[in-house]
């Protein structure tokens, strides 16, 4: 696979590179901010090195390739299905190290977008189950929206939560951010409507069971009133079917990204990638920390594929170290 670098002021731009450069063909492998000012990077690859070139892992005759990869997909409990599936996508991206053919797998397989960076048409509504992360992921958005010097709103439908609406009106006034609460459907249309400049506006959401009906149903409400794109907030870890299954259940929202929380407190990631792919979600970003100034990380299919080898890696630690497995 060949590897190229590129540097544009803005996203679009750099892809607007890479196809003219690779074509449609290109692979991203990997997007990161240069910081305020100084744009963005793309990493894409292009799969047109010739079969005879042995510098080039062959996964179709390289059993430790399949085997590498396999191990690492069944340490986060991935269903049997589902890696198979990313071994044979993986096995058509060959490449001199096989956590790059896992990225490409990665990207074939799932949908992958970027924190916003500036305004953007509709609202964006954090959605999730209690203690999911949603009112301090909206704290962490609102940190990286003050370095890019975005114009920021916020506003909370969640006021039954004790202490709810103190703790986002401490980080929008440390922060900055404009906060209005919107307690029914009707005021949460009130508040975006006098809302007259290009901002990023966030909705924050009370946690609700997504197999309770009525509870969807109600949420849904202020869903259509604001015209907001949903996005589910779910904490990594935990069984692969019921983080499918939640997410499934959290479609009656029409949630179109993702965003992980908790990954500092999990070692087994197969959770997140079930239910990215059981709701069809795209990532948008991961939450690494507790900490909300740098606790939010681009996520792609590079850093992703690196988010799944340091467990490998403490599993076999762990296993010369007690003898288990």
């Amino acid at each position: 696979m060949r590897l190229k670098h590129y540097i544009a002021n803005s996203l679009p731009e750099a892809m607007d590179q890479v196809r003219v450069d690779l074509g449609e063909d290109a692979i991203i492998l990997a997007t990161d901010e240069l910081g305020p000012g100084k744009g963005v990077r793309v990493t894409a690859g292009l799969d047109d090195e010739p079969a005879h070139d042995f510098s080039i892992i062959d996964p179709a005759e390289d059993v430790d390739f399949v085997d590498e990869i396999t191990e690492v997909l069944d340490f986060h409990r991935l269903p049997a299905e589902m890696i198979d599936t990313l071994v044979g996508h993986a096995m058509g991206v060959p490449a001199s190290e096989w956590h790059i053919s896992l990225a490409g797998a990665l990207d074939d397989h799932f949908h992958f977008g970027q924190i916003p960076t500036c305004p953007i048409s509709k609202p964006l509504m954090l959605i999730g189950s209690p203690g999911d992360g949603k009112t301090s992921t909206i704290a962490k958005l609102c940190a990286k929206a003050r370095i890019s010097e975005i114009p920021t709103t916020v506003i909370t439908i969640d006021s039954e939560k004790t202490g709810g609406i103190e703790q986002i009106a401490a980080f929008c006034h440390r922060l900055q951010i404009d906060l209005d609460i919107a307690e029914a459907p009707e005021k949460l249309t009130e508040c975006i409507d006098k809302i007259t400049e290009e901002r990023l506006i966030l909705i924050d959401t009370m946690g609700i069971n997504p197999f309770d009906e009525d509870a969807v149903d109600y949420l849904a409400e202020f869903a259509q009133a604001s015209n907001a794109v949903s996005t589910l907030i779910i904490p990594a870890g935990g069984d692969v079917y019921e983080a499918a299954d939640k997410a499934a259940a959290f479609t009656a929202l029409a949630p179109k990204y993702i965003i992980p929380t908790k990954l500092d407190m999990t070692r087994r990631f197969g959770g997140l990638l079930t239910a990215a792919h059981s709701a069809n979600l795209t990532f948008m970003a991961a939450g690494t920390s507790s900490q909300i100034a740098d606790g939010l990380s681009p996520i792609n299919p590079v850093s992703l594929a690196r988010l799944l080898l340091p467990t490998r890696l403490e599993s076999q630690q762990h296993t010369l170290a007690t003898g288990t497995r």
